[in-house]
């Protein structure tokens, strides 16, 4: 064999080879007969084939580990559904005004609800009982092979089999209230546009932040601390105050305001607190 360049893959392999005592020994292509992979299936033991072809088609979720009761079909639940309506007191009104050929009933147009076997339609719609709406949606939006599903889809699923006053507002609440759709899916509220990181400052204590540290031991009449902080240089006032009902008078921050800052910086142009905007018009 002749001499040649290695790549570095090869070199990478022999690094880890060099690691072992071992011997390459070169056989000739009249010696080293290459198996096919015919030859190698023929080898193969047919009894270790029919089991791996066995293991392959296994049945892993058996009857004895399958909890029939806890299972709930849609059949199941829109018989549930349909019971309840039958003895729920807001539609027993409704189907006694439809009996009495009323047109509208708590705001609500009877002419296109019908009763079929003593239970209340709406467009071929099945009506569905106040005290069912929870358990409705729980298990239209919960269920597994859905994950969750937004507004519009889980409108569309209830709107195939089910009706009730102002059912699009109660899914809607409940997705929004909803603790896994919480955690897992990304807001698009409006009011999310207005988070912005501030505007750097262009000139020192002409935009201040203030913040105030409460609830500490009572010394010298004064029970907490209100901090004033350049949001350019970072420098700052530590100003003793009183907190009196979780609270500190505006009098009293326009004092502190006037003493430790005006004074000292002249006017701020802005101010960033986490007081409501009530307390700092008033202050400034």
């Amino acid at each position: 064999m002749k001499n040649k360049q290695l790549t570095q893959r090869q070199v990478n392999y022999l690094d880890i080879l060099f690691k072992f005592n071992f011997q390459i020994i070169f056989w000739s292509g009249k010696i080293n007969i290459k198996v096919n992979a015919l030859i190698r299936m023929s080898l193969i033991n047919v009894s270790e084939s029919t089991q791996r072809t066995e293991d392959h088609y296994q049945i892993i979720l058996t009857l004895d580990r399958i909890n029939i009761l806890a299972i709930e079909s849609e059949v199941d639940l829109y018989q549930r559904v349909k019971d309840v309506n039958k003895t729920d007191k807001l539609c027993n009104e409704y189907k006694q005004a439809i009996s009495e050929n009323k047109l509208k009933l708590h705001s609500i147009e009877l002419k296109h609800c019908e009763i079929v076997d003593d239970v209340l339609f709406r467009k071929d719609l099945l009506w569905v009982s106040e005290n069912m709406h929870m358990k409705l949606l729980k298990k239209i939006h919960d269920q597994s092979f859905i994950f969750h599903s937004d507004n519009r889809r889980t409108i569309d699923l209830v709107q195939r089999f089910y009706y009730w006053s102002d059912h699009w507002a109660t899914i809607k609440r409940y997705i929004r209230n909803c603790h896994a759709c919480q955690q897992s899916k990304t807001s698009r509220n409006s009011i999310n546009e207005l988070h912005h990181s501030l505007l750097i400052s262009q000139k020192c204590w002409k935009d201040i932040a203030i913040n105030f540290i409460t609830e500490l031991s009572l010394s010298e009449d004064y029970n907490a601390i209100c901090t004033i902080i350049c949001r350019l240089i970072k420098k700052h006032h530590y100003v003793f105050c009183h907190w009196k009902d979780n609270d500190i008078s505006v009098e009293e921050m326009i004092w502190i305001m006037l003493w430790n800052v005006y004074r000292l910086h002249d006017l701020s142009s802005s101010i960033v607190s986490n007081r409501d905007s009530q307390f700092i018009s008033t202050m400034w």
